[in-house]
């Protein structure tokens, strides 16, 4: 069996018939490069695409409550998100309602609540992401999103193959109340 191999591996290092074997030797590697790059290209958008409606559907269940929220509903908002996603963290999510004074032309924080890596968003923040917010009326307010999870992408490709952080930003109006309140006595985390 070893003889027969071996004498085939001779005959094929002898073959000059054609050049067919160097340039399958050239070419294969490099469409396996490209078909597992488009791969991890198609796997990232669908990751980062599962992570943005995982935003919207959070923003939008926060946006129809009507009864106070607390740490037991912010956690699960933790898992919902860890289903929709269907990868395996960290997950990190900040909820916060912002309410706009027009009297002094800025927007200000009601509360603000967190998990994972996040820390809560201060009045001095809303500097930084009020272009991002809408226009408001005066005692106006909105639910502000952000979520936050790492993707690993399954094959490496240069400059992709790092893990990223995929951010999310969404805003909300609250639908069936003028605002969502956090239960009073369930501060334990963070304001």
């Amino acid at each position: 069996m070893l003889n027969t191999f071996l004498a085939r591996l001779r005959r094929f290092a002898r073959n000059e018939d054609g050049n067919m074997s160097i340039e399958a030797l050239i070419f294969v590697p490099l469409i396996l490069s490209i078909l597992g790059a488009t791969f991890s290209f198609y796997d990232g958008f669908r990751y980062k695409s599962l992570n943005t409606k995982a935003t919207y559907t959070i923003s939008d269940a926060l946006s129809r409550e009507t009864d106070p929220i607390n740490n037991a509903y912010l956690d699960g908002m933790v898992e919902v998100m860890e289903y929709l996603t269907r990868s395996e963290g960290p997950y990190s999510i900040r909820v916060t309602m912002v309410r706009y004074n027009g009297k002094k032309d800025k927007y200000v924080r009601d509360w603000s609540k967190t998990r994972g890596d996040f820390s809560p968003l201060e009045n001095k923040d809303l500097k930084d992401i009020e272009d991002q917010l809408p226009t408001l009326l005066h005692n106006e307010r909105v639910i502000v999103v952000e979520t936050a999870t790492e993707y690993e992408p399954p094959i490496p490709v240069p400059g992709f193959d790092t893990t990223e952080l995929f951010y999310n930003f969404a805003f909300t109006r609250p639908r069936f109340a003028p605002k969502l309140v956090w239960e009073e006595g369930d501060d334990e985390d963070d304001d």
